[in-house]
């Protein structure tokens, strides 16, 4: 065994320029992988320490009576909402036998204004609480200064101070439900050794300020202490008798919030791992290509081995030993890249606009483990059915000169292919026509489909291609798709590796383009106004309620309204209900009412967003925390505000405000008068200047940003993409060194008939731009089709249509073509330099 080792040690020594591509490929696999895991667990990690060291003093919690159905679990947006809590709850949890202390914990929106500026951007929350004075139950520590006692004094987490750049004793603004108001930090606090809350900016309030500051009469939830040798389950039986609340247990509660602080991330781990497993399928690919071609080129050495009495076992275990040799140095080098590299990986997602949990980076074991076999078992299956092969040749047949491959493409395996595609597409069909998205994992059958039809498409493709090729580039491109069809099923599989990441591209982006017009559908076919105000923070309503009235009230403005977002339980499940002025709104924003009469929202009844009249006249029933309404349906709409948070009922503005209190707005409308547009908007841009937490747009901007979300989005997409394709170009690059040194007695033959050096350079780049459109081409096509079916089925009410980005299809498509022919600049480069001798004289 030790002596297979070093041969195959000495084997990849000998041959380090073939496997230098091979490994890089490999390891920029697994550290794509490595870093995905490792942020994951780091985030994961630090944001379930933070959680239990802040909240370890807490026992118990009580809450309001959750509004959605029972049974859902964390994260739930079911659970989201919940009844308020009576003001006098503290007093009755102090009051139960066994309670050593009570916390009223107070939580709110709360934005922190520094010099006329909102402070923050980013998915994470603003939040205002109260500052607890038990220790044991303040999951915040005072860092530097003094807590908030007074109204008008605040503490600030370490990272909104950091980000804002202020310190105790500066003045500052914090912009609440109920308006502007002035503050003094008295200090900086962090959530137990943390920084911040997990994906929060926290304003810590003086229990004066709140009732005031976040109108709220009653506290969110009581934190609760129980006494030291009191019966912890005796406790908890007792503050479960309270009425109209729930009672939580304090580990419950911990691993509550923990689920709840990474749950918004969760389709950020399944978009990185995807990409992950793609760039893994890449690097195999290109690893099977590359233990093809060099069992192929040793087909005489095995059959010698075999000759002198080596047995298959041997010969097999040696180009093993050799995958797993390359395969462990690449790995490793992976893991340390992507150890190193979760920095930048947290950089890239940040460019999303993505907020990400900060700490340091948390190195599990078992990603590494779950990394480092994935890269070296990959790449023993990879060369393991060469080595099969290699193994399984008779000694007399290796010993024979004949191709690494067949020329003739197998009729059984392209049957079986096509078999395949026929019941992918048949899996498509059925799923889009019944709505049914179990269908589409039979449609994922396409991609063994292609491995199998790769070389007999390769085959046509060259066929094809051919003639078109020869009357742009003449006889090289004649001979570069001919050498196309010489060795099909290592073209298919080169092919394989690049179509495979221009596929995912293919979906996401499709993914992300239809994401972003049904956002901005509904604003670009209803908005009417001349000017829209909108928040500073897409999450939350940031504008001051008095700025409607204000602007309304400017001599060359027509009429200006404000939409108001409060969220209500609408049968067991969360949903967004808008408040507006039924008479104002229709001439600013098209609705597009199909049934009933907006105006009679004025009396109490409800609008709601769908397609069918029929709803007309039927009750809705709507829960919000601190009352409920049942209305009648007095108008079907099927147009709503657009946005992610668009609200799927409306009510009118005083309803909504008699149900949750008082709210900032979300929204508002401005229609300007006829002649003094210029003048007018100057107006109300000062107007909106001066009110921090409000933005200013007008129509033409507005609805050219509705959907900005996602765009941040595709610039990731694009970063993947040149990830993907950086990987399966290195495959292109490898491939062609391997397959000229594999035709080196064909190429010289060339080179003494006549052709130029710079003919030779132009057959291996052509060879790899068809190579590329091929591939590119129907990776485009397979992501397309597979990406519609997938919207289709499963896009819904909020993505209602598929829109295909042909344009990004396009450049996508002429990227992998022009890398396609840089991949092969340098094979094609060192070949053209060997002398002619040289070339005729080597052994295939």
């Amino acid at each position: 065994m030790s002596q297979m080792v070093r041969s195959a040690a000495r084997s990849v020594f000998a041959s380090r320029g073939r496997f230098l591509l091979t490994g890089t490929a490999i390891a920029l696999s697994v550290a794509f992988l490595a870093a995905t895991l490792v942020l994951s667990d780091s985030m994961r990690g630090r944001a379930a320490g933070d959680i239990a060291e802040a909240l370890a003093g807490t026992d118990a919690v009580v809450q309001g009576v959750s509004l959605g159905e029972p049974g859902g679990g964390p994260g739930d947006p079911a659970r989201s909402v919940r009844q308020s809590l009576d003001p006098d709850i503290t007093e009755r949890v102090v009051a139960v036998d066994g309670v050593d202390g009570a916390a009223p914990q107070w939580a709110g929106f709360a934005k922190l204004v520094v010099d006329g500026s909102t402070v923050g951007t980013g998915t994470a929350s603003d939040v205002g609480r109260n500052w607890v004075a038990d220790p044991a139950l303040n999951p915040f520590r005072l860092a530097s200064g003094q807590p908030p006692t007074e109204v008008g004094e605040i503490a600030i987490d370490r990272s909104l101070a950091d980000d804002a750049g202020v310190a105790p004793g500066d003045v500052v603004q914090v912009l609440t439900a109920t308006g502007m108001h002035d503050a003094t930090i008295t200090g900086i606090a962090t959530f137990a050794s943390a920084d911040a809350a997990p994906l929060q900016r926290t304003v810590l309030l003086a229990d004066g300020a709140v009732s005031a500051w976040l109108d709220t009469a009653a506290p969110t939830e009581v934190l609760v202490d129980v006494a030291e040798g009191a019966d912890r389950t005796e406790v908890l039986g007792r503050l479960s008798e309270l009425s109209d609340a729930e009672v939580v247990d304090g580990p419950d509660y911990i691993r509550t919030k923990q689920d709840a602080a990474t749950s918004p991330l969760q389709f950020l781990n399944v978009f990185l791992l995807a990409f992950a497993v793609v760039a893994i399928l890449i690097g195999v690919t290109i690893i099977f290509n590359t233990f093809v071609l060099t069992v192929a080129r040793r087909r005489r050495e095995s059959g010698l081995l075999r000759a002198i009495g080596a047995e298959r076992r041997q010969v097999l275990g040696g180009v093993v030993i050799e995958a797993a040799f390359v395969g462990t140095i690449a790995t490793l080098a992976g893991l340390v890249c992507g150890v190193a590299g979760v920095g930048a990986l947290r950089w890239v997602v940040g460019l999303t606009g993505v907020s990400l949990i900060t700490g340091p980076t948390i190195v599990s074991p078992t990603s590494i483990a779950i990394a480092a076999t994935v890269g070296i078992g990959a790449t023993i299956l990879s060369a393991w059915i060469p080595a099969r092969r290699a193994a399984a040749t008779p000694p007399i047949e290796a010993l024979r000169e004949s191709a690494a491959e067949p020329r003739v493409v197998s009729r059984a395996r392209t049957a079986s292919g096509l078999v395949l595609a026929a019941a992918a597409i048949a899996g498509g069909t059925v799923a889009v026509v019944g709505s049914n998205p179990v269908w589409l994992m039979l449609a994922a059958a396409i991609v063994p489909a292609l491995v199998l039809c790769g070389p007999a498409i390769v085959t046509a493709s060259a066929r094809w291609s051919s003639p078109a090729a020869r009357r742009a580039a003449g006889a090289p491109g004649s001979i570069a798709a001919g050498n196309l069809a010489a060795s099909p099923r290592r073209s298919a599989s080169t092919a394989l590796a690049l179509m495979l990441g221009i596929a995912m591209v293919t979906v996401f982006s499709i993914f992300a383009s239809s994401l972003t017009s049904a956002v901005g559908t509904d604003v670009r076919e209803g908005l009417r106004a001349d000017l829209v105000v909108t928040s500073a923070t897409p999450d939350f309503s940031t504008i001051d309620p008095t700025l409607a009235g204000r602007i309304a009230a400017l001599p060359d403005v027509d009429s200006a309204t404000a939409l108001s977002i409060a969220e209500g339980i609408v049968a067991g499940k969360a949903e967004a209900i808008g408040g507006i002025d039924p008479t104002a709104l229709p001439t600013l924003y098209d609705l597009d009412p199909i049934a009933g009469d907006l105006a009679d929202l004025g009396s109490g009844g409800v609008a709601v967003v769908g397609d069918d009249p029929a709803l007309l006249g039927g009750t809705l029933e709507i829960e919000f925390e601190r009352s409920a309404i049942e209305a009648p349906i007095v108008a079907v709409v099927e147009r709503s505000t657009g946005g992610f948070e668009a609200p799927a009922y409306f009510v009118d503005r005083a309803t909504l405000d008699a149900s949750v209190g008082r709210l900032l707005d979300a929204q508002v409308l401005v229609d300007l008068a006829d002649g003094a547009v210029a003048d007018a908007e100057e107006a109300v841009s000062a107007l909106v200047r001066d009110s921090p937490g409000a933005f200013l747009a007008t129509r033409e901007e507005h609805v050219a940003g509705s959907g900005s979300e996602i765009a941040a989005f595709g610039y990731f997409i694009d970063g993947m993409l040149i990830l993907a394709s950086f990987i399966a170009l290195l495959g292109v690059a490898n491939t062609t060194a391997l397959a000229i040194n594999e035709r080196s007695g064909e190429i010289g033959l060339l080179r003494a008939v006549g052709a130029s050096r710079r003919e030779l350079r132009r057959i291996v780049r052509l060879e790899g731009a068809l190579l590329s459109f091929v591939a590119a081409s129907i990776g485009i096509a397979v992501g397309a089709a597979f990406g519609w079916a997938m919207i289709d089925v499963t896009g819904g009410a909020e993505i209602p249509s598929v829109v295909v980005p042909w344009p990004r299809l396009a450049v996508t498509l002429i990227v992998a073509v022009a890398a396609g022919v840089a991949a092969a600049a340098w094979p094609a480069f060192r070949v053209s330099r060997v002398p002619v001798l040289e070339l005729v004289g080597r052994d295939r």
